[in-house]
């Protein structure tokens, strides 16, 4: 069994951590035309404190 600390559970901190090691995948989602992937990216980017205007 892992276990797990409260950071684990925050989504900003997976989302720092996602836009840091994976940028390239993060803009590509942001950039999509499909309305959910971008979100998905946008959310990213906002919650890693990576987006000025979200």
């Amino acid at each position: 069994m892992r276990d797990t600390t409260p950071e684990d559970l925050l989504f900003s901190s997976w989302a720092a951590q996602t836009y840091e090691q994976k940028k390239d995948a993060v803009n590509f989602l942001e950039n999509s035309f499909d309305p959910y992937e971008r979100a998905i990216g946008t959310l990213i980017k906002k919650y890693a404190g990576c987006e000025q205007n979200a």
